[in-house]
């Protein structure tokens, strides 16, 4: 029983780690919301911030990259709930180029990073201020494709009798059974983070001196 509990107490705790390492934060680290740092103004300026949502496209220029997402809230474990409305855009600055195979439209991805100035921009014809993060690290979220199918099957009974008819045998009639299926498409997960000393497209250490793990999820 003791074996058992052990067992037990060391599932809880790895369980308790449940957001992807890359996007993870110390305990007590305080990150300001999107909707906060959009009625802040400069005040919310080098500041933490984990924020997520669908990429809408990625601008590559000299010297760095800008992803623009729509901004939707996290769940406990760091994934864009993406079945509501958006609150707004957001940009990430990714000093040094970044393949933007990676950073596909339509993608989930979440983005820790600290608050820098403010980019302009339009949104089809009408200007924008989108509130911009400058990127530690990133988490992409595996793409998948859901089905309703519906299972044809048969109910088996074995009948009755009735004072008015002869024994009606064993006979079956049909159902239908409704099951979700949800699929994952092989996509690129991570790309390597340039170094923002060198702006080449090496990959970025943490302070260990190991290179940043490519996450498959």
């Amino acid at each position: 029983m003791f074996r058992y509990l052990v067992l037990l107490t060391v599932m809880l705790s790895a369980g308790c780690t449940i957001v992807p390492e890359s996007i993870e934060v110390p305990e007590g680290t305080q990150l300001i919301t999107y909707s906060k740092a959009v009625t802040s103004g400069a005040n919310a300026q080098g500041q933490k911030a984990r924020w997520g949502g669908m990429i809408v496209g990625v601008e590559n220029k000299p010297n760095k990259t800008l992803i623009e997402l729509a901004h939707f809230p996290l769940n406990h474990y760091g994934k864009p709930s993406t079945n509501g409305e958006t609150a707004g855009r957001f940009k990430v600055q990714i000093d040094g180029f970044v393949d933007p195979i990676v950073f596909e439209e339509g993608r989930s991805a979440t983005f820790l990073g600290t608050i820098t100035s403010p980019t302009s921009g339009m949104v089809g014809e009408q200007p924008y201020i989108y509130p911009t993060i400058i990127a530690d690290d990133y988490h992409m979220w595996r793409k998948q494709e859901v089905y309703d199918v519906n299972t044809y099957f048969f109910n088996y009974h074995t009948g009755w009798y009735s004072p008015f008819h002869r024994f009606n045998g064993p006979w079956m009639y049909p159902h239908f059974n409704r099951t979700r299926v949800i699929r994952y498409q092989n996509a690129p997960s991570k790309a390597k983070m340039p170094s923002r000393n060198s702006g080449d497209s090496s990959t970025r250490t943490k302070s260990t001196g190991q290179p940043l793990r490519v996450d498959k999820q």
